[in-house]
């Protein structure tokens, strides 16, 4: 049997139509698609504050993949809200918070994706910048404005890292953030970084497999083969 890879969900409300008002729970289908592709499972997961229904979710899944999505509520990580800081969900950042810790707890392997490598950092002690143009020396653009598929920048990937063995030395990526972590997180390590030192990759050396990555490997699969190497690892690590 495929490893089953749970994947996390994030809220919508309707804005509009007959269903004005109505909230949703979604996620966007190249996170399914890429585990399809890589020989995995895909059962998507609501969001849930519910430690017993949780905890289900460890029993059922091999892995994990931490979506992407929107900012994460600062209070959560001890600081006030910047001017720029964008819509944000309490309820989701709560409910993917415990999912995460029970993820860690058990050794499942996690693959954070954007949001989700954000979330990551900040489960483990660290903050983010809530803004890149806060940050106090030069940086580029991260918010791409093109096709999702598009390559934006490229990246420095570290050396002796399981990302390295992933990609190499340096690969172009897609671009969709507006903000980034700030104070690493407990036993994290940058695994990737931006032509402008904003991390773009973190890991947790001694798991099984925790990787987070900022940018967005599941859109430009569509385009390319270079992401493969990630989903085909998480779903190897699932078998080990």
């Amino acid at each position: 049997m495929n490893p089953v890879i749970g994947i996390s969900t994030n809220f919508l409300t309707v804005e509009k139509g007959k269903f004005l008002g109505m909230e949703r729970i979604f996620v966007n289908k190249d996170y399914v698609d890429a585990i399809v592709q890589a020989g995995g499972s895909p059962l998507l997961l609501p969001p849930l504050e519910n430690p017993d229904i949780v905890r289900q979710y460890i029993g059922l899944c091999d892995g994990f993949i931490l979506a992407g999505g929107g900012d994460i509520n600062p209070i959560l990580y001890g600081e006030s809200p910047h001017p720029a800081l964008e819509e944000f969900h309490t309820a989701l950042d709560r409910s993917q918070w415990l999912l995460t810790e029970e993820i860690l707890k058990a050794d499942k392997p996690l693959l954070a994706i954007c949001r989700g490598m954000q979330l990551l950092n900040v489960v483990q002690g660290g903050t983010l910048w809530q803004d890149i143009a806060a940050i106090d020396h030069p940086v580029m653009l991260h918010s791409q404005y093109g096709p999702r598929a598009d390559i934006f920048h490229p990246v420095r990937i570290t050396p002796n890292t399981r990302t390295e063995q992933l990609f190499g030395e340096k690969i172009d990526v897609n671009s969709f953030h507006h903000q980034c972590l700030n104070k690493l997180g407990k036993d994290l390590i940058i695994a990737a970084v931006a032509p402008d030192g904003i991390c773009e990759a973190i890991e947790m050396p001694g798991r099984r497999f925790v990787i987070g990555i900022q940018w967005h490997p599941e859109m430009l699969l569509n385009t390319s083969c270079q992401m493969s190497p990630l989903f085909r690892e998480l779903i190897r690590s699932c078998l080990t």
